[in-house]
Order: C-alpha cells, then structure tokens, then sequence
C-alpha cells in the first residue's frame, strides 16, 4: 500500500481537504474520473462495436461458406442418382460410397421422415418419423433443426426427381461455430491488451491534465491568498493612522494632567491641593483605558488574518469593524444604522474572514458616498439554519455595465489609482469560503445593497 501511495496524484486528496466548503473547491478527483471515463468511454466505443461486428460477419460467412458446399454435395449426389435407372438401388449406393459420418451425415428418407439409410445424428436405418418432414418444403434448400440427440444441426436436403426419396445432408452447428469462434477467442488476448494500454494510455494523459489544472489552480489560490493578506495589511495600515491620530488626543491629556498632578504636588499648599489630585488621576486612568481599548481593537483585527474556525458572536463581529470607522464616519457625517433585532446566537466561523467581508463592503459604501451619506447594516434570520446581512448604502451605485464584473479580479470602477479591484473579489472568495452567498442589487444615484447569506451550523446556544 505505501509503495502504491508514491503513484497518488498531488491533487487526488485536494476534494477531501476542503470537504467541508463543497461550493469553494475544483473537486479534482471527480473531474478526472468523468474525464476518464468519457475518454475510456469514446475510445473503446469503436473497439467493442467493430469486435462484435467482425464476430458478426465472420459466423455469417463461414454460415454461408458451409451452406454453399452443403448445397454443391446435394446437387451433385442428386446428379450422380438421377443418371441411374433403379434410383433408390443408385442413392443407397451412394451414401454407402460417401462414407457418411459424423463430419459429413448424409442419408436418404422418404416422405414420411423414415430412414432408409443410418444417420450419425437421427438414428439407425428403418427409424420412423426421425426426420421433420416440415422441413422439406421445397425440392432443395437449407433449414436449421434439432436431432434426436438434442443437438442443434443444420440440415440440407434435395429431393430425388420422379421418386419419393429425399437426400439429407446434416451437419453439427456447434462445430460450425468454432470454425469461427476458437480463433476469434484467441484475439480476445489482443484485445484485452489493447484495452489495457488504451485505458494506461488515457488514465496518464488525464492525470498529467488534470495535475497541471491542480498546479494552476494550487498557484492562482496562492495569490489571490497573498493578495488577500495585502488587502488586509493594506486595511490595517489605513486604520492604524486613525488610531494613531485618535491615541494622540488620549495621550495629550494624559501628558497634560499629569504634568498638573507634579505641579500640584509641588505647591506649597500641598493639602489644598489634593482634592482635586484625585478627579485628575481619574481622567488619566479613564484616557489610559480608552488608549487599551483601541489598541486591542486593532491587534484582535491583526490576530484573525490566518484562518481559524470558532464560535463568534456576530454583534461583536459588527461593533469592532465600525468601531474602527467610527471617525471617519463622523468627519464625512456618515450616518450609521445597525438593524439586529433576531437574537443570533453564536455560531462556527471564521472570525477573521466575517472581519474583513464587513470591512471590505463597508469601506466600498464610504467610498460611494459623498459626505452625508447612510449606511445600513442589518442581520437576521433567513431560515432557521440560514442567517442574512445586509451592507446597504445610498451612494452613487453601480452601473448595469459594471454589475456582473465587480467580483471580477483587479477590475474596478473607481476613477482614482489607489483602487486595485481586489476587494470585492476578495470577499466574493472569504463568502464561499466559509459555505456562504453574496449577491449585489444597485441602481445609479440611488445606492447599492450586498446581501450575504450564511449557514449557522454548529449552533451553540447562549
């Protein structure tokens, strides 16, 4: 078995690695079974059709080869007899100097099917009824019949002119068909070796197919992934200078009130001073607080960049992302709506991926919206096991051109150049990675929704 391994294509296992996300991945194993087998298929169609045909014609021409002597050795006995006075004295003489056997029974019986001369497959001379005179239609011809031995025969027969005696020829069918069936049994070798390199043949050329679609697909995941972790880097720097800019503030008054703790301290009238010590160091703890806050905010965002399944609280999900572009709202006097009225109870995902697909579509909503626009985040229950966000804006929408491109790789509608057109494809391929859907509605000048539907799997209850 472990030498068998070594033979396993890279992409034999690939389906089963990413079972569990049946939309997402290029089931490999499956498409080069279908490929083989059509291949297989379309190839070995024509070999079996031209055998059978080939065994076919072969039986009908040593069928009509063996009729046709059949045929010439009745004609000439019974041209042999005619030339004789006494016919019945001339046809006895002629089987006796036939030899008649098994190989070659002829005989001679009258109308009512009685022997007048032994038959190595209907019996002993003088027996009744051994020959079906329903086959003597004609005065000559060719019918298949039964012996008494039960054997299948093919039996000729010719009537002896101005007599009531008829000439029969048998011959064993079953010897017939291994004329033609004993060397066609010897080409079935040949034709389950050529089966064999055909089938050897098309199971390389596909596996060799199908791993160079594995090496591609293995290496464009790769870099939608690493273009992925720079959109998400990219994120990160764009709002480490916002929390940058909103530590300063905190700072400042931690700066400013400590420094009037020391000149208080420092005062000679150092008991009046210390009621007012003790509101100021408050403030610092509060600004101290409030600098944490951000700060872990922002390293649980840096945290889920790799992929990691847990249970998530999707309200926590949506105040952290909006937590981050709380500022930037409020300096574009974005107005911003969070609708959760189900309770949702928390369920198995990744968080980093909900992370950045609330991200992504959130900051796309800014960047359609003049200063003064609304955006709206709503969840709720689709079915029991199906959960529905909505990111809706009121910006300046999407064109009907543009629509079914968008979650098109690096294709962007955006007029200025830090657009890269990976956002929307990103979160198109972290949707269907955790099992979900994403679908876009818009109309120009009235604003734009994305609806994602996600299963709740694995529920846990709060």
């Amino acid at each position: 078995m472990k030498q068998l391994k070594k033979f396993k294509p890279a992409f034999w296992d690939h389906r089963d690695v990413a079972g569990k996300h049946p939309q997402t991945s290029f089931n490999f194993r499956r498409k080069w079974k279908l490929l083989v087998l059509f291949t297989s298929f379309m190839a070995l169609l024509p070999l079996f059709v031209m055998t059978l045909v080939d065994f076919s014609l072969t039986r009908r021409v040593i069928e009509d080869e063996v009729k046709s002597s059949m045929s010439k050795i009745l004609n000439a006995a019974i041209s042999s007899i005619s030339f004789s006075t006494d016919l019945k004295k001339s046809a006895l003489d002629y089987i006796v100097h036939s030899d008649p056997g098994k190989d070659n029974d002829i005989f001679v019986v009258n109308e009512d099917g009685t022997l007048l001369t032994p038959s190595f497959y209907y019996g002993k001379s003088g027996t009744p009824n051994a020959v079906n005179t329903k086959l003597f239609k004609e005065m000559a011809g060719i019918e298949k019949d039964v012996a008494l031995n039960k054997k299948p025969v093919i039996t000729g027969y010719a009537r002896i002119k101005d007599s009531s005696l008829i000439l029969v020829l048998t011959k064993c069918e079953e010897e017939l068909t291994d004329l033609w069936l004993k060397p066609r049994l010897k080409l079935v070798g040949y034709l389950a070796i050529s089966i064999m390199l055909i089938l050897l043949s098309i199971m390389g050329t596909s596996t060799y197919l199908v791993r160079r679609i594995h090496s591609a697909d293995r290496k464009r995941s790769e870099a939608l992934h690493h273009a992925e972790y720079a959109k998400k880097l990219a994120s990160i720097g764009r709002l480490a200078s916002g929390v940058a800019h909103e530590i300063n503030n905190p700072l400042a008054i931690i700066n400013q009130k400590t420094g009037l703790i020391i000149d208080l301290l420092t005062m000679k009238k150092k008991l009046s001073s210390v009621e007012r010590i003790v509101p100021l160091a408050n403030d610092v703890l509060d600004t101290v607080k409030r600098c944490g806050t951000i700060t872990r905010r922002l390293l649980d965002f840096a945290r889920h960049m790799e992929p990691s399944i847990e249970s998530v609280d999707i309200r926590e999900v949506v105040g952290q992302v909006l937590a981050f572009l709380e500022k930037e709202a409020e300096r574009r006097r974005i107005t911003i709506s969070v609708d959760i009225k189900d309770t949702i109870p928390n369920f198995e995902c990744d968080k980093g991926s909900l992370q950045q697909i609330f991200l992504n579509l959130i900051e796309n909503a800014f960047a359609a919206m003049e200063d003064g626009g609304l955006l709206t985040v709503a969840i709720k229950f689709k079915t029991k096991e199906e959960l529905t966000i909505t990111v809706s804006d009121n910006g300046i929408g999407i064109s009907n051109e543009d629509i079914d491109k968008i979650f098109e790789p690096f294709y962007s509608s955006k007029n200025d150049h830090w657009g890269t057109g990976l956002g929307l494809s990103i979160t198109y391929g972290l949707v269907k990675e955790i099992n979900g859907d994403i679908r876009v509605k818009s109309r120009v000048g009235k604003g734009t929704r994305f609806t994602i539907t996600l299963p709740l799997k694995n529920v846990e209850e709060n």
